[in-house]
């Protein structure tokens, strides 16, 4: 079998999915729209065969497959069989209700557009969950946009993968770590009244995370620790690094140590995938 990579295009409907999948076209990804996920196994199967060293395939799955469950599932197969990279695109409310009055498109739940995007908010929630990366569009034009899936994707990601990881001490440690660091001595949002409800992918919460006295002294030498390492780990052949960022629940001050990590790596041209195991337990 040819060497195969596989991104996975999902998220809000209006928050720039047809706009990432173009870019990746541009990139010599086969994109395949609105696939029928019962044949999304064969389709891989069947590539495979393409007259070429590295097959390129990048499928978008979306509400139009109308089986949330399902599409979570074939997301998961995709990335557990073929270590495929699920990107989810993701606006907050008020600028996807300006978008579709903008565009005056129907929303595909219906034509209450603001229930409709709350409606698909809370169904996508899971899937949103298990995504590698999530990209924000509230402040990016088409410009901004294919800049920045270009920079992600143009790399050759088969080379080497960083996947970083939160989760909460309370559902158990990961057992597929590398590395694992415990940031519980960081001040606690779930304190906060007003923060409890919210994530580490809130501006509020991660204002509150950084504004800890010891936070900027402990992301500078993990930051340091962590590109020490990995030329280490790529010397001994390895080609996917793990490392896991834990707190008591998984929700708050893991997720944000995680992003800016993410942040800061993919700035100096590494592919990193995310993952937040608890943020929605």
């Amino acid at each position: 079998m040819n060497n195969i990579s596989i991104i996975i295009i999902t998220g809000l409907s209006g928050a720039g999915k047809s706009n990432a999948a173009n870019v990746l076209e541009d990139l010599g990804y086969y994109t395949i729209d609105n696939t029928p996920l019962a044949i999304i196994d064969k389709i891989v199967e069947l590539s495979s065969n393409f007259d070429t060293s590295t097959v390129k395939l990048a499928f978008v799955i979306d509400l139009r497959a109308k089986d949330v469950i399902l599409m979570k599932q074939s997301i998961e197969m995709l990335q557990n069989k073929y270590n495929a990279i699920a990107i989810f695109m993701d606006a907050s409310i008020d600028v996807l209700v300006k978008r579709y009055k903008e565009t005056r498109r129907k929303h595909p739940l219906g034509d209450d557009i603001f229930e409709s995007i709350k409606t698909e908010i809370e169904l996508m929630k899971d899937v949103k969950g298990i995504s590698d990366i999530i990209l924000n569009t509230d402040d990016k034009n088409i410009h901004d946009l294919t800049k920045e899936i270009s920079n992600i994707f143009s790399k050759d990601i088969s080379d080497f993968i960083i996947t970083i990881q939160s989760f909460g001490f309370k559902y158990g440690n990961p057992a597929d770590a590398d590395l694992m660091f415990d940031v519980r001595f960081l001040r606690n949002p779930h304190f906060d009244d007003g923060l409890r409800t919210m994530t580490g992918l809130s501006v509020e919460v991660k204002n509150y995370v950084h504004e800890d006295e010891h936070y900027n002294i402990f992301f500078d030498k993990l930051l340091d620790m962590v590109n020490t390492l990995m030329p280490f780990y790529q010397h001994e052949g390895k080609k996917y690094l793990n490392i896991s960022i834990g707190c008591t629940g998984g929700k708050h001050r893991s997720v944000t140590v995680c992003e800016d990590l993410a942040g800061r790596l993919r700035d100096n041209n590494k592919f990193v995938k995310v993952k937040h195991r608890d943020i929605n337990k």
